[in-house]
């Protein structure tokens, strides 16, 4: 067995292999609550593998376990979302049944008992607190939290999965890259609600039909209270339900009044608010001191230097990079 882990605030990596089932069981059932793994057929030599990052609100792992089993869990904590590199899954749910092979994707969702059957699996996996999910779908949409819901473990569409297979690489390989961008809270921050956005797309779920009801009148008191709030804290990893408790209402209150009265939404005044926040930053850089465009894009949330640019420039009519040598 080889085991190395390494730990540095806020993420924790994690790299395990073993030819050994029993060993197998007890690393994977540390994490998987009433965790049974019945292996169905063991070829030799037998492999389990996985590289795992943990951020706190959303684990990224790559798992490779070449035999084929039959795995029993209690109901998740955490949303579970799988994208298939090679090998055969199917899940069940006692309500439902999923299957997926190479490039395939599956949601197994929280509150139920599952069953997968496994054969000779390569996968990236990504599980989500469900209050991530829940806090965007309310940003979003104004649905109440608690008619949120997924309502299927299969995607809605065949390009729509593809979708979530290519996010779900991307996410794992951003997380499992150099981890200097991984200190900057809002990079986490703009990494979940990547994987939170497209889980929304892809998955059938409740807030996709949910009609928003005529919206009374709305004071503009919260909205100057969520401003005061996002423009104090906008370097901070900010949720859409902290600023609304700043503003006293609740997020879908707080999403009308911003609609009502600024035209925009709680994240969109944040992005911005943090855009403009990076230029004062170019504007005071100094290059020669070793001050980058990429590190100010960290700084601020964002994943990659190119995105951060296209908003800037959108925003100002200028490259970030002409910004900071002028």
């Amino acid at each position: 067995m080889e085991q190395n882990a390494e730990t540095a605030d806020p993420t924790t990596r994690h790299q395990f292999t073993t030819h050994e089932v029993t060993q197998a069981n007890d690393v994977i059932g540390q994490r998987c609550a009433g965790l049974e793994l019945r292996p169905r057929r063991l070829d030799a030599p037998f492999t389990y593998r996985e590289d795992l990052i943990d951020v706190g609100r959303i684990l990224a792992t790559r798992v490779h376990c070449s035999m084929e089993f039959e795995m029993h869990l209690e109901p998740l904590r955490d949303l579970m979302l799988v994208a298939m590199v090679r090998g055969r899954a199917e899940v069940r749910d006692g309500r439902e049944e999923a299957r997926t092979g190479p490039g395939g994707v599956v949601l197994q969702r929280t509150g139920r008992p599952l069953v997968n059957f496994g054969w000779h699996l390569d996968l990236y996996s990504i599980s989500l607190d469900p209050r991530t999910v829940t806090e965007a779908a309310v940003e979003r949409t104004g649905i109440d939290p608690a008619d949120f819901r997924f309502e299927a473990m299969t995607p809605m569409t065949s390009e729509l999965g593809q979708f979530w297979y290519d996010t779900a690489t991307h996410l794992y390989g951003l997380l499992s890259g150099p981890p200097e961008p991984l200190r900057s809270p809002l990079v986490i921050r703009s990494a979940i609600d990547l994987a939170a956005s497209a889980a929304l797309a892809t998955f059938p779920n409740s807030a996709m039909t949910f009609s928003h009801p005529d919206a009374s009148p709305v004071p503009v008191g919260p909205v100057r209270r969520a401003v005061s709030f996002i423009e104090t804290h906008a370097a901070e990893a900010l949720t859409t339900t902290q600023i609304a408790d700043a503003a006293r209402v609740t997020p879908r209150a707080l999403q009308a009044a911003f609609r009502r009265h600024l035209n925009t939404t709680p994240t969109a005044y944040l992005r911005r608010t943090r855009i403009d926040r990076a230029h004062q930053d170019l504007l005071a850089a100094d290059p020669t001191r070793g001050d980058t465009v990429a590190a100010t894009a960290h700084r601020w949330g964002y994943l990659h230097a190119d995105r951060f640019a296209a908003d800037y420039r959108a925003t100002y009519g200028r490259s970030p990079s002409d910004t900071l040598h002028s």
